[in-house]
């Protein structure tokens, strides 16, 4: 189970280990959220299998004794005893990695509501401490009860969720109590594997949690400063009886076939209903709720009297009037009308694995809009929900929509802020006074909101007509008939997966889309690129491109990206197939590529080739003073931060003030040291990297658009 690789120690694990129902989703979005700002306070929360918030149930799958035989497994990819060892040896690794990234790292947080639920037997518990014990001796567990018929209730919109057909509310009764929900007996199995000190508990209820609040209870318990933390919104909500009903007969007429992976298009409609249909609903009477949560109160009381002795033996509370007298009868039958209408879904879903349309052949959310299951209105609801054409070109009723992608260094903010900001026949999506790339720099607080699902927060439904809105409302008011430009240049780097995806959504929800991206000769961007990352970093503290808790890496190893463990995206060339993938979408004629080399010896010239491109009349956009926007790194500066990187006590300090005071101190630096700007002499290897690397797009672009590369010394 270990790896060959010198364990990377740290001085504590806390393993949040649900229970399930208890707000696990709403810790580990926090955690997931403040990631960089917990590992800056040397608290690392691993990213395998825990990005974007997620549960880390690939720990689980990791000792569970035949995971290839379970859904967490399928979902990993784990066919086979060969291929389980494989996946904990990489688990093992990425941890190690990102433990070894963070410099001051003392904590290692775990979170999984499968902890609970999963790992019951005291052998699988063991398996997990001698797994744990790799990084840290001293394991401290913190758990969440919540009284019993609440948790099955919400579990009961959660297996709807899953697929399940027809779900129990309850489990029947038997003489042995289901340990999903037997708190004794988990609490026991836990304190026994790893110690009743080692054990802190809650409850789930508020009440019972520091200030009232889940976040603030566990921060308290597992050693985090809440202050300057961001919180996620609410997650994981129930569902309302009408997504209840929903979701029912979807799931009896398009079951999910167990341990088949994920399927992208049902799990999509599943989260859109979701999200559209949440509140509470109460799939069974105030008796049938009562009657089972009695079976659990002696083991509650015994359990109250030994952890929270102050609550005199009653763990929760016993008020049960939220619960109806009697369960409602669904008012409509829509099996028929959601059988004809789910074909065309069903269908969309196999066209979508077979040629990868992606998460644009169907708007989900659109779809479900107006969906209601009560009375006649559910019939007209499903109708306008299912019936949607697989239509790829549909006309959003706007002005064209152009992206401008330019990679790093490749003159974005000069463009921004001159010709994009300044030019009065274009409708312009950033906020002028801001250079910066940031999702946040958009005009308004809506563009961004309406945007976000396609550019940044992928995870997240798009709102087709809110986007055509919000960008037609900006329109009119800025000019109808000019096109709308985005320019934001970190989307030409994503990994080609996710640029393929955004860019079908995009183009589905926009309609009449264009790209222009702006390129330079890489053997001069990719150095400016590095002095560029050491000066963001030594301003701000980090740079995805440096190593976390440096400030400082050579070209050499910043070209190679080494310390980037797990690296599956190398964005400083793999941005060639998202290129290609744009012209293979939209058309050669709606891809424009642009030198920067032009700009530099004719800018005049090279803003007329954009605006014919754009379908603009021609300004005289000039640049600033007539200088270039973003000052390149001076050799003083350099210097500067190679000395105190050396110095784990200078470095510490540094990074200890604030942005403001970092960049005002290399500003001093700067002036008073050697002003010459830096520049990276290339080794014969490192330009034989650059141009091996490069030669297929350069020769690629030369035969696709014809551009004059070789003048200025493009490797061919």
């Amino acid at each position: 189970m270990g790896s060959n690789a010198k364990p990377v120690r740290v001085d504590r694990i806390v393993l949040h280990i649900g229970t399930e129902k208890t707000g696990t989703s709403s810790i580990q979005h926090f955690l997931s959220k403040n990631r960089v700002a917990l590992a800056d306070e040397g608290i690392v929360y691993p990213r395998f299998t825990g990005a974007n918030g997620g549960s880390q149930w690939g720990v689980v799958a990791a000792v569970l004794k035949r995971p290839w035989k379970t859904d967490i497994g399928a979902r990993l990819g784990i066919r086979d005893e060969a291929g389980a060892d494989a996946y904990r040896q990489r688990l093992v690794n990425a941890i190690d990695n990102e433990l070894l990234s963070c410099s001051g790292r003392h904590t290692l947080i775990l979170s999984s509501e499968h902890f609970h639920s999963r790992l019951r037997a005291p052998a699988r518990l063991e398996a997990l401490k001698r797994l744990l014990g790799r990084w840290s001796d001293n394991v401290q567990v913190v758990v969440y009860f919540r009284r019993q018929d609440r948790v099955a209730i919400s579990l009961y919109s959660t297996r709807l969720k899953s697929g399940q057909i027809a779900p129990k509310v309850f489990p029947l009764a038997s003489r042995a109590l289901p340990y999903y929900y037997d708190y004794e007996r988990i609490y026991a199995n836990w304190a026994e594997v790893f110690g009743e000190a080692a054990v802190q508990a809650g409850i789930f209820a508020p009440q019972h949690l520091a200030g009232g609040d889940l976040l603030t209870d566990f921060c308290g318990r597992a050693g985090i400063m809440e202050g300057g933390k961001v919180r996620p919104s609410k997650i994981n909500e129930s569902l309302s009886e009408a997504g209840a009903q929903l979701l029912l007969e979807i799931n009896r007429q398009w079951p999910k076939k167990p341990l088949s992976g994920p399927n992208p298009s049902r799990e999509l409609l599943v989260a859109s209903i979701a999200k559209e249909h949440s509140g509470r609903s109460f799939p069974a009477t105030r008796a049938q709720a009562k009657a089972f949560y009695e079976r659990f109160i002696a083991g509650n009381a015994r359990l109250a009297k030994s952890l929270f002795p102050d609550l005199g033996g009653q763990m929760f509370d016993e008020d049960f009037s939220e619960y109806p007298e009697a369960l409602a009868s669904p008012s409509v039958d829509a099996s028929e009308e959601v059988r004809s209408r789910l074909r065309s879904w069903r269908a969309a879903s196999v066209t979508e694995q077979k040629i990868g349309f992606g998460r644009w052949l169907l708007s989900a959310r659109q779809l479900l809009s107006v969906v209601a299951i009560r009375g006649e209105a559910v019939v007209g609801a499903l109708g306008r929900l299912l019936r949607r054409p697989l239509d790829i070109s549909a006309d959003a009723g706007l002005p064209p929509v152009f992206l401008h992608m330019g990679l790093p260094k490749t003159a974005t903010t000069t463009l921004r802020n001159t010709l994009f900001s300044q030019h009065p026949g274009i409708c312009y999506l950033l906020d002028k006074t801001s250079g910066q790339a940031a999702e946040r720099s958009c005009a308004t607080p809506e563009i961004y909101e309406a945007l976000r699902p396609i550019f940044w927060r992928r995870a997240e439904p798009t709102d087709t007509n809110l986007v055509r809105s919000v960008l037609r409302d900006y329109s009119e008011a800025k000019g109808a008939e000019k096109p709308i430009l985005g320019a934001w240049e970190t989307l030409l780097i994503k990994p080609p997966e996710v640029f393929r995806a955004l860019l079908r959504e995009a183009r589905y929800t926009m309609g009449d889309l264009h790209v222009m991206v702006t390129l330079r000769n890489p053997l001069k961007r990719l150095p400016s690129a590095y002095l560029h990352a050491l000066s963001v970093c030594a301003q701000n503290g980090k740079h995805h491109s440096i190593p976390q808790g440096s400030l400082f890496i050579t070209f050499d190893d910043w070209l190679a990206g080494s310390h980037r463990w797990a690296t599956q995206h190398e964005y400083r060339f793999d941005f060639e197939k998202n290129l290609r993938f744009a012209v293979d979408l939209l058309g050669r004629d709606k891809v424009g590529v642009f030198l920067m080399e032009d700009m530099v010896a004719d800018r005049q010239a090279f803003f007329a080739n954009i605006e014919r491109f754009m379908g603009i009349g021609n300004v005289n956009a000039e640049l600033i003073a007539d200088k270039h926007l973003n000052k390149g790194l001076t050799v003083a500066e350099f210097e500067f931060l190679q000395a105190i990187d050396a110095s784990k006590v200078q470095r510490k300090q540094w990074l200890a003030l604030s942005p403001q005071e970092r960049r005002m101190n290399l500003k001093a630096i700067a002036q008073e040291g050697n002003v010459e700007r830096c520049r990276v002499v290339l080794s014969d290897s490192q330009r034989e990297l650059i141009e091996s690397r490069s030669r297929d797009l350069n020769r690629w672009l030369v035969d696709t658009y014809g551009l004059e590369l070789e003048r200025h010394g493009y490797p061919l």
